[in-house]
């Protein structure tokens, strides 16, 4: 009796020792699945080697990358962002940059990826960034937001870039208006992105991670008429691209003489990227649903 009552203790000691065991294998997290076409876990992994600039604005408006730095800022706020904190503009602030480096100012595609969080304004356009030309208003890129109706959450968005070089049509106004506003004025977070490819000389705009089906005549660019035999825009070409603000125009700066219509960005900005190409699709939608997600 003695001899299976040690074995029975025994058993059930082993038993014992064995449940942890088996419990803290079931209690270990599942590895979170990958994202888009290239098994992303973060957004910094999304096309990493060609992004070159990274604004999270965590407390601070300096680009990840160090590829545009000097910055100073006016009247200016961090907010609560879709991810963690965010930029906060006001109607006379702004964050102006001194120095780009080769990386921004020698561009040829280009992807501006964003979350924004802005409202229909009844007059005026704001600008929500600019790549400055110091010896041209309209600078070498930029994207602007103009008014829309009260109480419409559409909003009109022109995405400007430039080929100085170009023999006739050397600025690029990409106009998204009428049927083609984005639905983005409503006081909520929403993900925009709009890129550029020199090899197709095509454009392509994203709205919380869905492509927009445009007409060719905004996604189409030429250099000159392509009924004359106009060719396409191709790689872009900047012009004295050695600043860069947030939340203005040049004029709206230090000793210049804004127009009427010219207002800063009074919304918000958060997670602002910028790439040395046309993203795709997939990678566009990875971007928005990872950081989403907060990762």
């Amino acid at each position: 009796m003695k001899k299976q009552n040690l074995l029975t203790i025994a058993t059930l000691a082993a038993a014992a020792l064995a449940i942890p065991f088996v419990s803290s294998c079931k209690d270990d997290p599942e590895p979170e699945p990958p994202i888009g076409g290239g098994g992303y876990t973060s957004s910094d992994e999304v096309a990493k080697d060609n992004l070159v600039a990274k604004f999270s604005f965590e407390g601070n408006m300096d680009d990840a990358k160090g590829n545009i730095t000097g910055g100073s800022s006016e009247n200016v706020s961090f907010g609560s962002g879709a991810k963690g904190q965010a930029f906060q503009g006001a109607a006379n602030g702004y964050a102006l940059y001194s120095s780009v480096s080769s990386a921004i100012s020698g561009l040829q595609s280009v992807t501006i990826s964003t979350w924004v969080k802005t409202s229909a304004h009844t007059s005026g356009a704001e600008s929500w960034f600019q790549l400055l030309n110091d010896s041209n208003w309209i600078g070498n890129m930029f994207i602007l937001q103009e008014s829309g109706t009260p109480g419409n959450d559409s909003t009109r968005i022109k995405f400007t870039v430039n080929n100085w070089d170009a023999p006739a049509w050397k600025e690029q106004w990409m106009d998204l208006g009428g049927e083609n506003r984005m639905v983005i004025g409503d006081d909520m977070w929403h993900h925009v992105a709009c890129s550029y490819d020199a090899a197709s000389s095509v454009a392509a705009f994203y709205v919380d991670g869905v492509k927009m089906n445009l007409p060719d005549g905004v996604t189409k660019r030429y250099g000159s008429d392509p009924t004359a035999g106009g060719e396409g825009l191709g790689a872009l070409s900047f012009k004295n691209a050695t600043r860069f603000v947030f939340g203005c125009y040049k004029q709206s700066l230090p000793g210049g003489t804004p127009d009427a219509w010219m207002m800063n960005y009074d919304g918000g900005l958060d997670e602002f990227r910028m790439y040395n190409k046309a993203l795709a699709d997939a990678d566009v939608k990875a971007l928005y649903d990872l950081e989403k997600g907060g990762k």
